[in-house]
């Protein structure tokens, strides 16, 4: 399944894709629900310049990369699948920013990442992240609930620290531009 522009595909493109991946049925549902949770948040903005298409098919594509592992490095595949074929480099950066809260350097370099600055920057990148943390599967859930799972289960570290700061501070940000 290659196609040969950078452009941002539809959504029966999207469901095809995910197929040929053998996306798990929970996978989607759950990017189903982010791309809706990441609309719904467009929605609430007062800012003109936010590429909607964009949100909703990042946030379709946000987890691709689970379909090869359930690490911290399937944003990286998911990033990388999409540039095989030829999507744009957009989606791909909402593959690779999506994890935690984004990742700095050092923390990449902590997880064994390649060592690249792995935090969201544009407004999409941001509002997709920030979906995903309200959803644990398909049940939505707050910042405090979703970290306390993640808490649980990689221990209190420093990384899940920091990363539940900045999504903190991604969702005041957003929240003042409602």
């Amino acid at each position: 399944m290659k196609i040969r522009q950078c452009h941002l595909p539809d959504r029966k493109f999207v469901f095809k894709l995910m197929k040929s991946v053998n996306l798990a049925d929970s996978i989607k549902q759950h990017s189903i629900k982010v791309a809706m949770k990441a609309l719904e948040i467009v929605d609430k903005i007062n800012t003109p310049n936010i590429d909607r298409k964009l949100v909703e098919i990042g946030g379709l594509l946000h987890d691709i990369g689970r379909s090869k592992t359930h690490g911290f490095d399937h944003g990286l595949i998911g990033s990388q699948i999409l540039k095989e074929i030829g999507l744009s480099q957009k989606l791909s950066r909402i593959c690779e920013t999506h994890m935690l809260g984004g990742l700095d350097i050092n923390e990449a370099k902590e997880l064994e990442l390649p060592e690249k600055n792995y935090l969201p920057t544009s407004l999409e990148e941001k509002i997709i992240c920030l979906a995903d943390k309200y959803l644990k599967g398909t049940k939505e859930v707050s910042i405090d609930e979703r970290f306390e799972h993640w808490f649980d289960k990689y221990e209190n570290s420093e990384i899940l620290k920091r990363s539940k700061i900045r999504i903190i501070n991604i969702e005041n940000e957003i929240k003042k531009l409602i």
